[in-house]
């Protein structure tokens, strides 16, 4: 397998410990709860299907979103979200990212590349958007991680730091 031009899914192995574990446990999980604070610090959380890239050097997520007012005056504010993963063996993952929206001239390659994203990491946008990529209420944030915390069980693995400023 190829991979894709933004490397949505990408599947090469890991040399790092912590990015391997982390990538098991969201890839098993798939949903996380994802939060976002507003210009005067009033944290919301919301259920999101983040679909990552694992690199070495970058781990980048694409969430397909509804640019509510909300959500847009929050990453104006503070171009950050939090995306937390939580299974009942307590398998956890902390990411800490920043985010910005992807411009108009990129969505319809994010579209492609979610939708070609084997399930359940990736999925149809379709059955959210069934007038496609030109919908008016679909959007996409990018995130850049800059820090993951991993927990298998009781045990937690270092935190990875990205080695480029986000």
């Amino acid at each position: 397998m190829h991979p894709t031009p933004l490397d949505i899914g990408h599947v090469a192995p890991l040399d790092d410990p912590t990015l391997s574990a982390a990538r098991t446990i969201v890839e098993e999980i798939v949903w996380a709860t994802a939060t976002t604070v507003s210009d005067i610090g009033t944290p919301r959380s919301r259920l999101v299907h983040p679909v990552w890239s694992w690199q070495e050097m970058s781990v980048t997520g694409y969430v397909t979103s509804r640019p509510t007012p909300l959500r847009v005056a929050h990453i104006a504010a503070q171009p950050k979200m939090a995306c937390f993963y939580w299974s009942p063996t307590h398998n956890t993952v902390a990411i800490d990212a920043s985010a910005r929206w992807v411009p108009d001239d990129e969505l319809l390659d994010v579209w492609h590349e979610i939708a070609s994203t084997p399930s359940p990491v990736g999925f149809d946008p379709h059955t959210i958007w069934p007038d496609g990529p030109t919908s008016p209420d679909y959007a996409v944030l990018r995130l850049d991680a800059h820090r993951i915390m991993v927990r298998a069980g009781i045990d937690k693995l270092p935190t990875w730091r990205s080695p480029v400023p986000t």
